[in-house]
Formats: structure tokens, sequence, C-alpha cells
């Protein structure tokens, strides 16, 4: 948000974010073409009511003619009637194309979010990317109907009341046309100003979700360390941060409507100075009228800038994560059955804008149905390297193959389709455990049957069957109704359900007890059975059993050997293991 507050938005990206907005205003022609035809009509009631209020003036008081004094309030009876009708369907008609448009960004703004790399989210504030969805599509409603109302109907209006001026008095309505270059001058010089608090709004609304759903979900940690008064300053500096620019913005907007009063006094008594002179009484009325008409909507049009300014910055912040680079998918080919052979060569990879590599000339080879494990010290790149098999990340030196195919030359859809994963941080849906369980396998049908046989190969039973809705009990926010064992076991129930050939599974069992994590190990060994599988791991059990050894360090493999190989050589592992893996 900072860079764009320090980066204007010049005229030709203004025009650009409109020319968006408007694609997904297209999409309800009808209603906007509706709206916009009433706006007219609205208008044009305006000028109507004047000419009426003239005629009535001059005509209406003096007449002994009955039918004209039935005429002239019926008339404007049914002007009203018109005004108050086009009014409610312009104004509906423009809520609900401006609904549907936030509608329709909301959507696209998810659905890109599931297109984007990993490194996107990595990179960017889980709050303000929440924040896109929620605060900042709602300030883009504002956009379409407030600013589309105004400026569309108040326009419509300014315009159709200076006609009407120009036809009661050329002369003086061509005086007061010499102040718009003054108000259009004033409105260029604080515009740039609305922007910049336009910016900072967004921003700070940006960390309020942020630091909202830090401390929501980090109760625990925030009781145990006796942290709630250092929460409550942070989120207070934010609250009164976000106020602070809301007064400011406040401020300029009730300015800008002030000086629109002071204008209208002084051509107030400029008209009364030139009409005592020179109008019917009926004229005067009818000038005097469409100059009050016009303060409202010349009013509404200046502060409709202070809308427009702070809606910018929630459009630009959207539209440029609906610009943003998809996820790489070049691969072409698609890997019908996978055995599971993987094969890394002088692989090397550091992260985009650095220069220092986690991985440097990585080469390995894992057989179908081996069990490898990855060990080392934290930030070795064990991690790092079981994100690359499924393309998590792009790299660019070396290559990776899968059954001898180069996994670049995959659809990714396809290449993951083969990969399950368990990961320390177990992530279940705020869902029944019967969907996390089947949470990859929307498109098929799981029998009754076979969800039976993975909730007992899970070990899953033991706890499953005493929650009061079973399968169909909800888990919470990321699982918080179920302890961390019952989380994992569902978790593996998950990969087992998937039944992919190959198994990423990181530090899957670190943060258990002694307890779960033999239940998640027996769980484990059965869904390792007949996969090949590359576990990180601490624990000593897991790595014992494994076929293959890889050590890492500092992003190189420095030793490569079973078990007791590793130990026999009396190097990196052996005294790793004696200090760290015990």
């Amino acid at each position: 948000m900072s860079s764009l507050k320090s980066n204007p938005i010049k005229l030709s990206e203004f025009k650009a974010i409109y020319k968006q907005l408007l694609r997904y205003a297209l999409n309800y022609k009808f209603s906007l073409i509706l709206s916009i035809s009433f706006m007219v009509v609205y208008s044009l009631t305006n000028t109507g009511f004047l000419a009426l209020l003239k005629q009535i003036t001059d005509s209406g008081f003096d007449t002994h003619d009955g039918l004209v004094k039935l005429i002239l309030p019926v008339s404007l009876m049914l002007l009203m009637l018109i005004r108050a009708f086009a009014s409610f369907v312009s104004g509906y008609h423009m809520r609900k194309t401006s609904r549907g448009v936030v509608a329709d960004l909301r959507i696209d703004t998810f659905k890109k979010y599931l297109k984007l790399p990993v490194s996107y989210f990595d990179n960017n504030n889980a709050g303000m990317l929440v924040s896109k969805l929620t605060y900042e599509a709602d300030q883009l409603s504002t956009v379409i109907t407030r600013i589309g109302l105004t400026i569309i109907r108040e326009s419509f209006t300014v315009i159709a009341l200076f006609i009407y001026m120009i036809y009661l008095d050329w002369f003086l309505t061509s005086v007061f046309l010499l102040m718009t270059p003054v108000i259009i001058r004033y409105l260029k010089k604080v515009s740039p100003r609305l922007r910049a608090y336009g910016f900072e709004v967004q921003e700070s609304m940006g960390e309020m979700t942020s630091n909202s759903e830090e401390t929501v979900s980090g109760q625990r940690v925030i009781k145990i360390f006796g942290a709630a008064g250092y929460e409550l300053k942070r989120f207070v500096d934010i609250v009164k941060k976000n106020m602070n620019m809301q007064i400011r913005l406040a401020r300029l907007s009730l300015f800008n409507s002030m000086l629109i009063e002071i204008i209208a006094s002084i051509a107030l008594g400029l008209i009364v100075y030139y009409a005592l002179a020179n109008f019917s009484t009926g004229e005067f009325a009818a000038f005097v009228g469409a100059l009050l008409m016009m303060i409202k909507p010349i009013k509404s049009l200046t502060e409709v800038n202070e809308s427009l300014q702070v809606s910018i910055a929630a459009a630009k912040s959207i539209m440029n994560v609906l610009n943003e680079k998809n996820e790489h998918d070049r691969g072409e080919k698609v890997l019908n059955s996978c055995k599971g052979n993987i094969e890394i060569k002088n692989l090397s990879f550091r992260y985009k804008g650095t220069n220092q590599y986690i991985l440097k000339n990585i080469s390995l080879k894992i057989n179908k149905g081996e069990k490898i494990a990855l060990v080392g010290k934290s930030g070795g790149g064990k991690t790092t390297l079981m994100n690359l098999l499924p393309r998590f990340y792009e790299f660019d030196e070396g290559e990776i193959t899968l059954d001898k195919k180069n996994i670049k030359s995959l659809k990714l859809a396809n290449l993951r389709s083969h990969f399950s994963l368990v990961t320390q941080d177990t992530i279940l849906f705020n869902d029944t455990i019967r969907n996390n369980i089947c949470y990859g396998m929307q498109k098929k049908s799981i029998t009754k049957k076979q969800l039976e046989k993975v909730i007992d190969q899970s070990n899953s039973r033991e706890f499953v069957e005493r929650l009061p809705n079973k399968l169909d009990n909800l888990v919470g926010d990321r699982g918080v109704k179920l302890s961390g064992g019952q989380k994992q076991r569902i978790s593996i129930a998950r990969a087992i359900i998937k039944n992919a050939p190959i198994l990423l599974l990181d530090e899957a069992t670190s943060a258990l007890d002694l307890e779960s994590e033999k239940l998640v190990q027996i769980a484990l060994d059965n869904l390792m059975k007949n996969k090949t599988s590359i576990i990180i791991a601490h624990r000593l059990s897991t790595v014992m059993n494994a076929d293959k050894i890889f050590v890492l360090d500092k992003g190189e493999i420095v030793e490569s050997g079973s078990h007791v190989e590793l130990i026999s050589k009396k190097g990196f592992y052996a005294k790793l293991y004696k200090t760290e893996l015990v």
C-alpha cells in the first residue's frame, strides 16, 4: 500500500482501472441502461419544476380560468410523481449493478488467489489479502453506486439547469460560467491530497484486518505470554491512525462543501441585484430556483471527489491482484499412471530477489516405493527441496524428472495429482471430518466402505466414534476442536484416500506427544505402504527405517546412505545423530 501512496495514480492508470470496472458493469447492461435513462428523466424533472414554477408565479395567481387553476397543480403533482419514480428506478438499478460488480470482483479475486503461485502468498500479508475481498471490494460498491449516481445524475441536472438558465438570461448565466475554471482548478489542487489520504485509509484498514486475525488466532500465545496489553496498544494505534485519516478526509470534504456555499451566496446576491431591474416575478423565481437547485448537485460533484480518490486506492489494489501473473503452467504433457521414480539432476535454487542459493547442485535418485529421509540442521534446504517436487516454486537451474519425464513438461494439476502431503502444521478446513478427509476427492464418489477403511487405516476411529456427530462433526477453525494428534490423523486419512503414489511428509510427528506419535506413526506406516515416500524428520524411528538418508547442510548433500552406513562413516550424520536426532 505504501508504494501506491508514494506513486500517485496517473491519468492513464485511472482510465485503465475504469475500463476494467466498466467491463464488469457491462455484464449488467439492462440495469445500467435503465438506471442511466431514469437519471436523465430525474434531471429533466428539475427543469420542468422550474418552468412550472415560473408559469404558476406569472400566470397562476392572476388568472380566473378554472381549468388553468386545475391543470397547474395536477401538472406539478404528476411531475413530482415522475421524479420520485425515476429516483427509485435509477437508484435501485444502480445499486443492483454495483452489487453485481462487487460480487463478480470478489469471485474473480478469489479465483485469482487460487491461481497465484505460493511465492505470492509468502510475500503478502494474509490480512491485506483478505481485506481486498471484504473492505476494499465494498469500497468499489461506493465507486459505482455513489459516484455513478452522483456524477451521472447530478451532471445531467447541472446541464439541464444551465440550459434553462441560459434560456431565461444568457448574459447572467455566462457570468456564472466564468466561475467554473476556478472550481476546477481548486479540485485539481486538492485531489492529490484526497488520494494520499485514501491510500492511508486503505493501508490502515488492511493493517486492522491483519492485526485482528492474528489476535483471534493467537489467543493462546497472547494469554500465556501476557501480551494482551501489547496487542491492545497495537490495535489502538492502527484504529487511531485510521480515525485521524478519516477526520482529515472529512475536514477537506466539508471545506469543499463550504466553499461551494460561499460561491453560491455571492451568486445569489448578484442575481437579486440584477433581477430587480431585468426580471419578471416568475423569471426571478425560476432563476433563483435554478441556482438553489444547482447548489446541491455541484456540492455533490465536489464531495464525490473525496469518495473517488479514496476508492481509487481500493480499485487499484484489487486490479493489481487481478493483473498478477498466474502460476506458471506451461506443461502440456499428462502422466496418466505414475510409478513414483524421481531423479534430481544438478538442481540449484534461490528465491527471487535474493542472491543466496538455498540449494546448490543437488543430485539424487529415488526409486519406486522407496522410503527416503532428508535430514540436517534447520535452514539446510530440506523443506525447499520438498516444495520443488510439486513445483510450488519455479527453479531455473537443474532438472527434476518423474518417471523420466521432466516435471516442467507436465501440466501442474496432473503433476500434483501424483503427490500427497502431510505437514507438521496440519491444515484442516472449518468443515466436517468427512469433508476434510475427502477433500481431494471432489470429482470422485467415495463409498461408505472406502471411508470406513480409511478411518481404520489412519487410526482415527477411536476418537471419531466419540464425537457427537461422528464424521459429520465440525472440526472448527483450523481444526481447533481436535487435538494435535487427531488433526494429524485426519490429515493422514486425507492422504490415504487420495492414494497418490508419492508421499511428502514434512515433520509429520515432531509436534506430538509420545502417545499421539505412536498412533500417528501406525497411521503413517499404513499410508506409506507401496508408496514412494520423502520424509523430513527429526525422530529417530522414522529416520532409521528409511531405505536411504540424504544429509543436507547449507543447501548441499554432504552424505547419503542407510542409517547403519552413515553411522559407520562417523561423519556429519553420526555427529547429528548424537546431538540432535537422539
